[in-house]
């Protein structure tokens, strides 16, 4: 199990930063500084960045705030949301706009799709801590919240949108807000189904006497 968690905190760590090296390569300072405030806007970045602290804390970190902080159900349960958001809309709506090749490629696979993928079968192998309850999907809309406000904050101040279905130049406010309302939604019946699945996952651990959480 420590191996497997080694591999998959790696793979996590390897994405955002194959993904940075490419954006800022050859920029001068000033351009640099500005891809690297682009390179955080994106919600995929972010999300991949949040599993990779998850998953490497516990194993550099153990009984630290950090890693104690990665470790719980609602935690975890939070970033298997935004991963699985980010796959979604990435491969049904964003992947046929571009055609990555090399390290590109790479970095694209490991972002959108890997680092989803083995985050989600580690979350449902290993659960988290603590107990989930109603307020557990509510907590998982606070980040996508939060970066909504600054996408559009970003946004209104540079014209940099990271998406085109945020775009306020093309859509206008009310349609970028509209969306942003119903992706919202969409995190909020991502999340209580995935915390319906933890409590199911956790009632089928004590019955079998096993631990809930690695």
């Amino acid at each position: 199990m420590r191996h497997w968690r080694i591999l998959i905190a790696a793979l996590a760590c390897l994405g955002p930063a194959l993904q940075y090296g490419l954006m800022i390569h050859n920029e001068s300072l000033a351009s640099g500084l500005a891809k690297s405030v682009e390179f955080f806007s994106y919600f995929t970045i972010l999300s991949n960045i949040l599993a990779a602290v998850v998953l490497t804390a516990p194993l550099i970190a153990a009984g630290s705030v950090v890693a104690t902080w990665a470790e719980r159900s609602s935690t975890r349960i939070g970033v298997a949301v935004y991963l699985t958001i980010t796959a979604a809309i990435y491969h049904t709506l964003l992947s046929g706009l571009w055609d990555p090749k090399g390290w590109r490629l790479v970095s694209d696979t490991l972002l959108h799709t890997v680092t989803p993928a083995l985050f989600v079968i580690d979350w449902l192998a290993r659960g988290g801590r603590g107990e989930t309850g109603r307020a557990t999907a509510a907590k998982a809309l606070i980040f996508p919240a939060l970066y909504g406000v600054w996408t559009l904050a970003h946004g209104a101040m540079s014209g940099f949108y990271p998406y085109p279905f945020l775009d306020v130049g093309k859509h206008g406010y009310l349609s970028v807000i509209v969306t942003m309302l119903v992706m919202a939604g969409g995190f909020l019946l991502i999340a209580l189904l995935f915390t319906v699945i933890h409590q199911a996952r956790a009632k089928l651990a004590i019955g079998r006497g096993a631990p809930i959480s690695a």
